[in-house]
């Protein structure tokens, strides 16, 4: 991605902002209506989703150079699910919904990095349902132990 970042949004062929961020700067938060995408050219970027009953935050991935984000809430054009937060000090592109339409008329190379994005994020998230499918077994199997241990101080 960063071959696009040099070959066209420094060069202006495509109007793409470029935003500097400080870190613990919010990006964006939950239920933000989606403004653009957001490719990273240095820095990281933490994308984490409140969990309101434990009042904490799940982090769902990490970002960093030569990655994006933000680009689902655009395509579909719902709220943002997740917040994004810089870890660090950031300099970041945005494209707006019609820079990002434009992005992918002028450049195949543009949306095949989307599509290889998508498709690597799906890929971690399924790597990521199997481990908690597994943890999940795992706490299962514990707990059966456990009241079965209970089962013999109890009748």
């Amino acid at each position: 991605m960063i071959n696009f970042i040099s070959k066209y949004l420094q060069s202006s062929s495509i109007s793409a902002k470029k935003i500097l961020y400080q870190a613990n700067d919010s990006i964006f938060s939950e239920m933000d209506a989606p403004q653009g995408m957001y490719l990273i050219e240095s820095g990281q970027v933490k994308i984490s989703k409140s969990v309101s009953h434990t009042n904490k935050e799940m982090v769902l991935a990490t970002y960093g150079p030569n990655e994006f984000f933000g680009e689902v809430s655009l395509i579909i054009g719902r709220p943002r699910y997740a917040k994004a937060v810089a870890l660090t000090d950031c300099t970041l592109w945005v494209l707006d919904k019609k820079t990002f339409k434009e992005a992918i008329a002028k450049s195949p190379e543009f949306s095949f990095s989307i599509m290889q994005g998508l498709a690597n994020k799906l890929s971690n998230m399924n790597e990521k349902q199997k481990e908690m499918i597994s943890d999940l077994g795992e706490f299962t199997e514990r707990l059966e132990d456990f009241s079965a241990l209970l089962h013999t101080f109890v009748p």
